[in-house]
């Protein structure tokens, strides 16, 4: 994955716009995202996985932003859903409901009445209750709806704790047994047809091993409910965030795959649902240095990004590259710290940045996925603003909040 972030002349660029005129016209703390490296991102994991003719379904947990969304959907994606406002994002981004698969371990009725109001074109669903609630409420619409069984496969891949999903003592999906037993007792739910078998095992997986471990849990419970036509594969596909990560590419991550399940490619359809490996190296935060400190002898910038603004860091500890946006002079070990009041709130610690000053400004890189998605307004901050750089081109996507944005649902 080459970055779309790069130094020319000293100043750091997305793509052919130079970051600076970004964070003028727009002001900071500001995302920025290169609409070519997500087209690109797409574009490789289709032909990675190629030879399976994947329903590509992105997972709008990663960045919900209309106008990814509209991009992702010019380019032949589905979406995978886990909430009712993700619903009604990808509507409004035109997506056909018929391209939706709804995840997720805890769907309420009122979310589930929605989405079959909607005709989703699939329910990944995770227990059995779920499952009852499903088949009562499909039943009272007079609808009837395709179901994948999310599959816990009892495998624990080597990534953050918070990110794994597929071991037994995760929270998501079912046991094999649990779910053959409702496969065997299939007529106790006339509304729903059984179409899928569904595994997703954790976020950052390293290579293909424990998906393919997953894989044959799912082709076991599949050789025992025939009615299943379609397996859904998940995502997890690893992007590096440091200069020393050493992930399999996409295409060698696939290829274990692809050679497994390519003789079954005659009876069964396959979906994936990436998020973070479509965007995340497409997205960038920039911010500025309103304060220069000295911290137990570490100097120390406070910019206006934080914890509220970018989560990853505090929450797992995550690694953010950080560039300013002028390069050049000597460096200095530093730490970049948020505006916000709690000790968590540092963005990348031990850094080599150049001796910047206030009002300097500096972007986190590979900040695509879950940065504007997991933002809050905590300590009454309002959101920040995204933009989309195509070429040459630029264009505000998301306005900055206001404080009365703050205050508009108060009553």
């Amino acid at each position: 994955m080459t970055s779309p972030f790069h130094y020319h002349d000293q100043q750091l660029w997305c793509d052919d716009v130079p970051l600076a005129a970004l964070a003028e016209a727009y002001g900071t703390p500001l995302y920025v995202y290169s609409a070519a490296a997500v087209r690109g991102n797409y574009q490789r994991l289709a032909a990675a996985f190629a030879p399976l003719r994947p329903q590509i379904c992105y997972a709008v947990k990663a960045n919900g932003s209309l106008a990814l969304l509209r991009l992702l959907r010019e380019e032949g994606a589905g979406f995978d859903i886990v909430s009712g406002g993700e619903l009604d994002r990808t509507r409004r981004a035109g997506a056909d409901p018929a391209s939706l698969v709804f995840a997720g371990v805890g769907k309420t009725d009122a979310e589930l009445r929605e989405a079959l109001a909607a005709r989703v074109g699939w329910f990944n669903v995770e227990s059995a209750d779920e499952l009852a609630r499903l088949n009562a409420l499909a039943a009272a619409a007079g609808a009837r709806a395709r179901v994948a069984l999310r599959l816990n496969p009892g495998v624990d891949p080597d990534t953050h704790h918070h990110i794994r999903t597929g071991g037994l003592h995760s929270k998501f999906g079912l046991p094999l047994a649990e779910a053959l037993a409702l496969a065997a007792r299939w007529g106790d739910f006339p509304a729903l047809y059984l179409r899928g078998a569904h595994i997703h095992i954790g976020s950052q997986v390293p290579d293909a091993t424990p998906t393919l471990a997953a894989v044959e849990v799912a082709l076991t419970f599949i050789a025992q409910a025939p009615s299943i036509d379609t397996l859904d594969l998940g995502g997890g596909f690893p992007v590096p965030y440091r200069e020393g990560d050493d992930y399999a590419p996409v295409e060698a991550f696939a290829a274990p795959l692809v050679e497994r399940l390519r003789p079954l490619a005659g009876r069964l359809h396959f979906h994936l649902e990436p998020g973070r490996y479509l965007v995340a190296d497409a997205g960038a935060l920039l911010a500025t240095v309103q304060a220069v400190k000295d911290v137990a002898g570490r100097r120390t910038l406070i910019v206006d990004a934080g914890m509220q603004t970018l989560l990853r860091p505090a929450l797992y500890d995550a690694h953010h590259r950080v560039a300013p946006l002028r390069a050049g002079g000597d460096t200095v070990p530093t730490d970049v710290a948020g505006p916000i009041c709690e000790s968590a709130d540092y963005l990348a610690r031990d850094r080599a940045l150049p001796h910047l000053r206030p009002g300097d400004r500096l972007a986190l890189l590979e900040a695509g996925a879950y940065g504007y998605s997991m933002a809050s307004r905590y300590n009454a901050h309002p959101l920040p603003a995204e933009a989309l750089v195509e070429g040459g081109a630029h264009r505000l996507i998301r306005r900055r909040e206001t404080y009365a944005d703050l205050a508009a649902a108060d009553v």
